[in-house]
């Protein structure tokens, strides 16, 4: 039971970061790998400037950026996508089972991911939203979950004009020793 608290806390932490460094309103702007590649850029400086100046800066990292890819191939062509591709998790305990390593990926959505019709919006990477990235104002568990994440991986994809995006963030986190 102690462990799967620790794996629902690494996993809301990490859902955590993800809502707090992006708003949830849409655009309707035309995206291009431009803006993605900025989107990509800002959001790695937006992490590492909340995990402090004495913590690790983490690099887009070429795995879960390639994670974050895959699920945003699952995109249909008019920007929706099906509530069950649009987050995935997965957790792993090491072999000695005192760490579990905890892998969420998202695409970033439209209202909070809300459900119309089946499916999912996916948030189209405008300028404007490019503002919503936010570095500063999180509260002391958001900062606490972004100093967990160990490695992420931004990906952005153009369909039909429109520029998506997806995170993946991996956390690390440690199992308390049964008593």
């Amino acid at each position: 039971m102690k462990m799967f608290k620790r794996f629902a806390a690494a996993l809301l932490a990490g859902v955590m970061v993800l809502a707090m460094l992006t708003a949830c309103g849409g655009g309707s702007g035309s995206g291009t790998s431009t803006i993605g590649e900025e989107f990509e850029n800002k959001y790695i400086a937006a992490i590492n400037t909340l995990r402090g100046e004495k913590a690790e800066k983490l690099e887009n990292d070429t795995d879960l950026r390639n994670k974050a890819l895959a699920q945003l191939a699952k995109i249909n062509e008019d920007g929706t996508i099906a509530p069950t591709d649009a987050s995935t998790t997965t957790g792993t305990l090491s072999d000695d089972k005192k760490f579990v390593t905890v892998v969420t990926i998202n695409v970033l959505t439209d209202n909070k991911g809300e459900v119309v019709d089946g499916v999912c919006q996916a948030k189209e990477i405008t300028p404007e939203s490019l503002g919503e990235i936010t570095k500063g104002d999180a509260t002391p568990d958001v900062v606490k979950a972004v100093q967990a994440v160990k490695r992420i991986g931004i990906a952005t994809k153009v369909i039909n004009g429109k520029t998506y995006a997806a995170i993946a963030l991996e956390i690390v986190t440690s199992v308390p020793d049964k008593a």
